[in-house]
């Protein structure tokens, strides 16, 4: 299975998620859907906030989600902006990269953390 096919098929086919992204702990995207432009200072934010929680706010492709749990490995969020078309982000890091998944209002936040830590947890047991 590719990158992308991890995106596409794992995270983006149910329709619970809206935008999603993998990329690297030291940076760099290595798959994302259209739409998900997550720039290299916000790949070092979120990834220096995993490193150094709790968090309070993140940056997601220029939009501002308000943290509501943070932890070593984990983020949840929900849309800080007037638009109510966003729902909520979640962010799990494993070993070497960072799952990003942006999800709409209509979205389950459980159902999504439960997508994102099962392609966390296969990445981890495949030394990722």
């Amino acid at each position: 299975m590719s990158w992308q096919d991890f995106i596409d098929e794992g995270l983006l086919e149910g329709g619970i998620v809206r935008e999603a992204a993998i990329f690297g702990i030291e940076g760099g995207i290595w798959a994302q859907s259209a739409g998900c432009n997550i720039s290299e200072d916000e790949q070092r934010a979120i990834v220096d906030g995993l490193n150094d929680p709790p968090l309070r706010e993140i940056r997601v492709g220029a939009r501002r989600y308000r943290c509501t749990m943070s932890s070593l490995d984990m983020i949840l969020s929900k849309s800080a902006e007037a638009d109510k078309t966003r729902g909520g982000c979640i962010i799990k890091k494993t070993h070497q990269a960072v799952i990003v998944a942006e999800y709409p209002p209509k979205s389950s936040e459980m159902d999504v953390l439960a997508g994102v830590d099962q392609l966390g947890n296969h990445l981890v047991r495949n030394g990722y």
